[in-house]
Parts: structure tokens; C-alpha cells; sequence
């Protein structure tokens, strides 16, 4: 009797870097069941199943999953979009009682990494460099305006006086004004084990981004930054993807984010390091992951957009195949 196909659940499946890690995973011989909340999603070309889902913040979408995992019965599930990770995070035992292994931190991790004051706060309670923190009357120019909750390098902004932080301080939610540091931006692609131990730690330099998402990156070996990633990885317990990012200088290291899913530009590391993905479906089944024995330093990134052709008709199904 053959064995039986490990299946794993991908969220957020029209998210234009999610393409690769779909396809490294059918590579290893998984059926993937995407999930996206746009009926339109190009993802549902490359999954084996799909289901159109209500939005993560939405009422419903909690539900959905459940139902889905009763029906699909996988293995294992990776999310994308943090308003998911909060509604699942906190609800991973309804996931584990049928069977589903959910890749991501803890609900208390997941809350700190979505907001960027309280992970500044940890970061610092860590011993981790990170930039200054400036109550808004005693903002030193330049500086940073940045949501306090959002993704996506949306509704960021540098004001060089105090003319424009006043100007800008109206156009950001919650907003958190911080130290200002021009240096050279770095994601970190960090995997873990179920325990927050590193199991990949891949540095890269973003070289180009559009629309949030690196279309141009080089991979970097850093002692120093290495070093720092391990530590907060161990320290909040980040179980399986993360992404965190930092810049530095010729004088100074700082960290800035912390987000608890596959970065954007994650394909780069995902070919630089090649046990990530057999890492993934290994605990996908309940095996114990490999160590890394590295990555490719230097591997560059250079990406394209590609297409998926079809009829109206078949694109806007509740359920797709």
C-alpha cells in the first residue's frame, strides 16, 4: 500500500511571492490547498485545491479554516497575512484537534512581532540594537513615521523638520516615530523547529523592491547579524518562517521588524539554503527537521512577472478543482 500523500494548506495563495514556495513543496511531492480571499487569485492556478475564504479580520474566516481541515484533513498549515496569524495563533488547539500542525509562533509572539512599538520594546530587552524611539515633541530630525500595526511598507514616511512630521503625522494610523538610520536594509529568513530553535538563518540584502516585496536581492553571510537572529528567534520562540529585518552602517547594527511568516523575497533563500522547504514538510509529518548546512553566499535574485491565463467564469468559483 502506498503511502499517503502529505498535505499542507497555504493561505494566502494569490500573494505574488507565494508562487515559489508552492512550487518547491509540490516539488516534494506535497498536495497543496491554497486559500485566498480574492476569488481572482493566481494562486488557485498553482495549488492541487483552493477555496475562496472571507478575509482574516472578517467574521467567518476562522470557521472556514475549520471546515476546510475537516474536509482536506492536511497535515500542516503556513499562513501569510498577519491578521490571519492573530485569529490563528490564538486558536492553533482547534487546528491541532483535528490533526493540522500550524506553523507559526504562539499566539503572544505572533501579537508582539504585528506591533512594532511592543517589538521594539522586546528587541531592546533582548540586548538587540535597535533605532530610537522619539516621543513626537521630542522627535530629532530625520525621522521615521510608521504605523504602529501594518505590513507591507505602507503609509511610511521620513520627515526632515518639523513642518512635515506635522504634515505626515495626520496620514498614519497609530503613528510610531522613530530614529532615522540610512543604512544598507537586510532581511533575514529565519526557519525554526517547533521548540523556536534556527534550524536556517539566511541574511540578504534587498537591492531592489516594489509594491513591499523584494524583486532584487543578494544573499550575505554575516556573522554579527547571524548572531543577533539566532537570539531573537530563541528568545520569542519564532516556530517556523519568519523574516526579520535590519540596517546597517560602517558604525552600527540596528533591528527593526519582525514578521512571523515567509518574507516576501524568501524564494532567494529558499534556493540559497535547500533544506528549508524539506525542513517544512518534514514536520509536516511529524519527522524530525535536518540541520542547515549553510547557504549560498552571494546568490543573487532577479525577478519577473509571470502569468496564468483563464476565463471569467472559472476564475470567480467559490472553490476551485
Amino acid at each position: 500500500m502506498s503511502e499517503a500523500k502529505t498535505s499542507i494548506i497555504r493561505s494566502g495563495a494569490g500573494c505574488l511571492s507565494t508562487g515559489a514556495l508552492i512550487t518547491r513543496l509540490k516539488k516534494e511531492k506535497v498536495r497543496v490547498i491554497g486559500l485566498d480571499c480574492n476569488p481572482m487569485s493566481a494562486g488557485f492556478h498553482l495549488v492541487d485545491t483552493g477555496y475562496v475564504v472571507p478575509r482574516g479580520d472578517e467574521p467567518g474566516f476562522l470557521d472556514e479554516v475549520v471546515r476546510i481541515c475537516e474536509t482536506e484533513k492536511p497535515d500542516a498549515m503556513i499562513s501569510g497575512p498577519e491578521e490571519e496569524l492573530l485569529v490563528l495563533s490564538k486558536n492553533k488547539a482547534l487546528l491541532e484537534e483535528r490533526g493540522v500542525l500550524l506553523l507559526c509562533p504562539d499566539f503572544d509572539t505572533v501579537r508582539i512581532c504585528a506591533d512594532k512599538l511592543e517589538t521594539h520594546h522586546k528587541l531592546s530587552s533582548y540586548a538587540v540594537p535597535t533605532p530610537q524611539i522619539y516621543q513626537i515633541e521630542e522627535a530629532k530630525f530625520p525621522c521615521i513615521i510608521k504605523p504602529r500595526f501594518g505590513r507591507g511598507g505602507r503609509d511610511i514616511y521620513k520627515a526632515n523638520d518639523r513642518e512635515e512630521l506635522a504634515f505626515f503625522l495626520p496620514k498614519v494610523s497609530q503613528p510610531v516615530v522613530q530614529e532615522f538610520v540610512a543604512g544598507t536594509e537586510y532581511t533575514v529568513d529565519v526557519f525554526a523547529d517547533l521548540a523556536g530553535n534556527p534550524l536556517s538563518i539566511v541574511p540578504r540584502i534587498r537591492l531592489q523592491v516594489e509594491s513591499g516585496i523584494s524583486v532584487k536581492g543578494v544573499t550575505v553571510f554575516d556573522e554579527e547579524i547571524i548572531s543577533y537572529c539566532r537570539r531573537i528567534a530563541e528568545s520569542l520562540k519564532l516556530i517556523g518562517p519568519s523574516c526579520i529585518q535590519c540596517l546597517k552602517t560602517d558604525e552600527r547594527l540596528v533591528f527593526i521588524e519582525i514578521n512571523t511568516r515567509f518574507g516576501g523575497g524568501s524564494a532567494l533563500s529558499m534556493e540559497a539554503d535547500p533544506t528549508i522547504v524539506p525542513n517544512l514538510v518534514r514536520m509536516a509529518r511529524r519527522e524530525p527537521p535536518v540541520p542547515s548546512r549553510g547557504f549560498k553566499q552571494g546568490l543573487v535574485m532577479l525577478r519577473y512577472y509571470n502569468e496564468v491565463f483563464t476565463t471569467q467564469d472559472t476564475a470567480v468559483t467559490g472553490e476551485t478543482r
